[in-house]
């Protein structure tokens, strides 16, 4: 069959998308990127937010109107059932940990599939690898309807993310996503942790780099300084993502987020004590059951103390199931809006500030995409974007000059088109 995969939300989602077609390659099965032109249809799902629901509600209608084979996968699939029944009641529903089920689901063809990979990366253009490392978390948020889809902590062994890892690498990928619903959460099932992972895929042999996906201060804290070791590895990117969700303690005890304030920062020194200019990305929700003004503003004052390089701002939305959706004190949405207007003004100027002080510096970049006609994107070890004007080839390694700053990304210029050989970055020495 000619299946059609379309996925929404988490880099996990993404990633658990291209391991499905991959499948579905390997079985004999064809993958089209034309929905009418479709024997059948995969939807993975996210529901993290209201707004994205419905969505999600949206395009269950429109791909189930071709009348053909369909398969609503990711987080709707586990935690909203009756929700996608009642939608499209012939639906088969695919939870995110029984994503390899897809090809029974579908049907398994006749031919097989012995150069998938290699299909899979130019039939689709994909120019990095997503290699999801666990399922599930160790958090109990109030708010999150995620963890109702993925569940507890479950981490795919080691040695079984290596071997896929090395596969992406030896087909010639030079961008690594390590993702998960809490990457720092890795290995608390199997008495292992995130440092170890790193280390393993630091042994691989070739030129890559690697970059960890979300982690919260609860799982992060207790790994910190283990964590910034691993970090040392000239094939990790120098950036953390590492949500705070809230300024003010009472808050965060409110979302049972299980850290605090001055936790968060301590694992933010640690980090730029070792690496001065790592990219800090953050998330926050603003609007929260009972947060009142003078709990925002603790939110602001942590952004203006801390100022991270990002800062992803959400809306509270209230998810039927969850304990947040129940809370007294909900508030008015045209307050939520204005506190999220105030807080998106703050982190742009933080972030201009801090992509201006990179101006004027020559830095190594990896070329991971095409840009907007004329251009292309590429990544600083940190993980900045930097958009080029002169023709690269993806997965080049390059010296430029920085020569322009905006708050999303900084601009510049090839120095050499010759392969730039990367040095060894050590714990604590400055990156320029």
């Amino acid at each position: 069959m000619k299946v059609y995969v379309e996925a929404y939300g988490c880099t996990q989602n993404y990633g658990e998308a291209r391991l499905m077609q991959e499948a579905l390659l390997r079985s004999g099965h064809r993958i089209t990127t034309e929905e009418a032109d479709a024997d059948a249809h995969v939807l993975v799902t996210c529901t993290v937010v209201e707004t994205t629901e419905r969505k999600m509600a949206r395009r269950m209608a429109e791909l189930a109107a071709y009348e053909k084979p369909f398969v609503v996968a990711g987080c709707m699939a586990a935690a909203q059932r009756d929700r996608i029944q009642s939608i499209v009641p012939r639906a088969k529903l695919l939870p995110p940990r029984k994503w390899p089920q897809i090809v029974e689901l579908l049907g398994a063809g006749t031919a097989c599939g012995d150069r998938a990979a290699e299909i899979e990366s130019t039939s689709f253009g994909w120019r990095d690898a997503i290699v999801p490392i666990a399922q599930g978390c160790a958090g109990r948020c109030t708010y999150c309807i995620t963890r109702v889809a993925r569940g507890r902590v479950a981490s795919y062994p080691i040695d079984a993310i290596v071997a896929e890892v090395r596969r992406h690498v030896e087909r010639g990928v030079r961008e690594i996503k390590l993702t998960g619903q809490d990457t720092g959460a890795y290995g608390l099932d199997a008495g292992t942790n995130l440092a170890a992972l790193l280390r393993a895929v630091d042994a691989i042999p070739g030129e890559f780099r690697v970059r960890v996906g979300m982690a919260d201060p609860l799982t992060v804290h207790p790994i910190q300084d283990d964590l910034v070791d691993a970090y040392a590895s000239e094939k990790v990117f120098k950036f953390l993502h590492l949500p705070v969700q809230s300024g003010d303690d009472g808050i965060l005890e409110a979302m049972r987020r299980q850290y605090t304030v001055s936790e968060f920062e301590e694992i933010v020194r640690t980090f730029r004590r070792a690496y001065p200019d790592i990219t800090l990305s953050t998330d926050v929700i603003v609007g929260f059951p009972g947060e009142s003004e003078e709990q925002f503003e603790a939110s602001m004052e942590l952004i203006r103390r801390v100022r991270p390089d990002i800062v992803n701002v959400t809306r509270f939305s209230p998810r039927e199931g969850t304990p947040a959706a129940t809370m007294p004190g909900q508030i008015v949405g045209w307050k939520v809006k204005d506190r999220s207007r105030r807080l998106t003004r703050l982190r742009f100027q933080i972030s201009r500030d801090g992509n201006e002080r990179f101006v004027g510096r020559e830095v190594e970049v990896l070329v991971t995409e095409p840009g907007k006609p004329g251009t292309v994107l590429a990544r600083t070890r940190e993980y900045r974007q930097v958009v080029l004007r002169e023709p690269a080839t993806i997965g080049e390694f390059l010296r430029v000059k920085i020569d322009g700053a905006r708050a999303t990304d900084l601009s510049g210029h090839v120095l050499t088109n010759e392969l730039y050989t990367p040095v060894q970055i050590h714990a604590g020495s400055p990156v320029v």
